[in-house]
């Protein structure tokens, strides 16, 4: 049968068939219908450009983008469809193209992934570094960082990657593996610490069965273990030295002011129901001093004092330095509010940093000089303290 030519292509015995082209021998691709050849191969050339338009989307989109990697596999799958696509059309002249912007973007990821290779590596270095932190607060933080940045990276060169990828994890692994370890020991600790303190409390209650010298002596010695026991967090030692202490001292003294009514009174100035008036604090704190009974309210008077006279003093700050203070917007008076009590908190601390590192130099035989400086520690320790549960006062809208 007579073979009639089309573009790219011919029509042999009612088929269409693909010319050679590359490295390709001849491919029938379909057949003619109702003996129209042109319409056939006209079918053919479309679907041709249909893959052309795919190719060309693909090349535009690589050069508008700097995340040229992403594209190498869309390039592949389309130099993989070439000599299966029953189409008419330039071929080797679409392989070109492919081929040119696959060396481009293989390329591209080669480079990237030396450089990956290079930043891993260094991630991997201040990782060793890291996890040597004493402080297991700043330590985690530098760790979760270094996470975040080696997963941010793309993968390193394919001869590297998996010996970087397990080096780094398990740096990271030993790190939350020592973490863990060490919260472990210190919570046997505390409970062991718990157990001594509350062996104490009940050697303590025994005491009211003593008197006299021997029960003198038996309170000295309890005192004593109990200040070697070491510390607990808080909310176990609080409950635990209550009790101690009601057992040591049974009988404790009348107070001569109510506390609670006093109580009362400051917390209504602390919800701004009653106005500040420093004399009226001036005068509750001078009763409280004078007063000789042992009531555990004394020291929340004080504190709660304290904070409202530094409440004020901030106030003050705010009004002095923002003449327009009052009148600004809720959520901007907390902001200058933190800010004030954050310098301030930092002034007291670099003072007591300067008593710390002078406490050497004022050290006498007779150890008074020694206690007058401990008490301005001690004291300096408090305002810090103050200034702190200042800020969660913002924080709550205390003020």
């Amino acid at each position: 049968m007579k073979e009639s030519e089309v573009p790219f292509g011919y029509e042999k015995d009612g088929k269409l068939y693909l010319s050679a082209w590359a490295d390709f021998p001849d491919r029938e691709i379909g057949e003619v219908r109702d003996n129209d050849i042109a319409t056939s191969a006209s079918f053919f050339t479309e679907r041709f450009g249909d893959l052309k338009k795919k190719v060309d989307e693909v090349v535009a989109k690589i050069d508008a983008t700097e995340n040229k990697g992403s594209y190498l596999m869309k390039l592949l799958h389309l130099k993989e469809q070439l000599p299966k696509h029953d189409g008419l059309g330039d071929y080797l002249t679409l392989l070109e193209l492919i081929s040119k912007y696959e060396s481009l973007v293989t390329d591209i990821i080669k480079k990237n992934r030396q450089r990956n290779s290079e930043i891993k590596s260094a991630l991997i270095e201040e990782a060793k570094v890291a996890v040597e932190a004493i402080n297991w607060k700043e330590g985690t933080e530098k760790v979760n960082d270094l996470k975040a940045r080696w997963i941010k990276t793309g993968n390193a060169e394919e001869d590297k990657n998996e010996n970087l990828e397990t080096e780094f994890w398990e740096i990271i692994k030993s790190f939350f593996d020592r973490k863990k370890s060490f919260y472990e020991d210190k919570q046997k600790l505390i409970e062991l610490r718990q157990k001594q303190y509350e062996e104490l409390v009940d050697e303590a209650e025994k005491t009211k069965e003593l008197y006299g010298k021997l029960r003198f002596e038996k309170v000295k010695e309890l005192r004593e273990q109990w200040k070697n026991v070491g510390g607990v967090p808080n909310e176990i030692f609080t409950p635990l030295i209550e009790k101690f202490n009601a057992h040591l001292k049974p009988k404790s003294r009348e107070s001569t002011v109510d506390y609670s009514k006093v109580l009362e009174s400051l917390e209504s100035i602390k919800s701004k129901k009653s106005s500040f008036n420093k004399k009226d604090l001036d005068l509750i704190k001078k009763n409280v001093f004078r007063d000789k009974g042992r009531n555990p309210d004394k020291s929340k008077v004080l504190e709660l004092i304290q904070l409202l006279v530094e409440r004020e003093f901030v106030n003050k700050l705010a009004n002095k330095r923002f003449p327009n203070f009052e009148s600004v917007e809720g959520s901007k008076k907390k902001n200058i509010r933190t800010g004030i009590i954050k310098d301030l908190i930092s002034r007291d601390k670099e003072e007591l940093k300067v008593f710390e590192e002078n406490s050497s130099n004022f050290s006498t035989s007779d150890g008074k000089m020694n206690k007058i400086v401990e008490g301005k520690l001690k004291s300096q320790q408090r305002k810090i303290t103050v200034k702190e549960k200042l800020l969660e006062w913002v924080e709550a809208d205390h003020f």
